[in-house]
């Protein structure tokens, strides 16, 4: 299991999943972000390729939905990360809070929270700012055409 703790996206997250990894489960924060922040929080998108980047099989999104400390709606990391996941082909474990996780199960989103309106990663962007060329090199391949 690799836990990020609070964190920023980083280059040597691409050495520990070399190293250590792969991980059976990775618990990546996903909440409490902004721009003005972008060096503390990873936010959904970079928590999603965090958790390619140490080569976790599932990833289980935590710090988000308990406590009111950021500029985002409550559902707003959670429902930014799973479209980041589908679209880098990650894994991501929903269990409702006080919930089990069995990362070798298959995983549907179990989808415990209430709709509210949210800001998609275009609208409300949080990426660190040393990392460009990271996010850039460690981006998914698109598909032959």
């Amino acid at each position: 299991m690799y836990y990020s703790g609070d964190t920023a996206l980083l280059d040597d997250m691409l050495d520990i999943g070399m190293r250590l990894g792969p991980f059976d489960l990775a618990m990546i924060e996903i909440g409490e972000y902004d721009a003005l922040w972008s060096d503390v929080h990873l936010g959904p998108e970079q928590a999603v390729r965090a958790s390619r980047l140490v080569r976790a099989r599932v990833m289980l999104p935590v710090h988000w939905a308990t406590f009111d400390l950021a500029l985002h709606g409550w559902t707003e990391p959670i429902e930014r990360t799973l479209v980041a996941a589908a679209r880098e082909d990650v894994r991501v474990a929903t269990p409702a809070p006080g919930g089990m996780v069995e990362p070798a199960l298959a995983l549907p989103v179990a989808r415990w929270w209430p709709t509210v309106e949210w800001k998609t990663a275009q609208e409300h962007p949080a990426l660190s700012t040393s990392v460009q060329e990271l996010w850039e090199r460690t981006a998914p391949q698109a598909a032959p055409r």
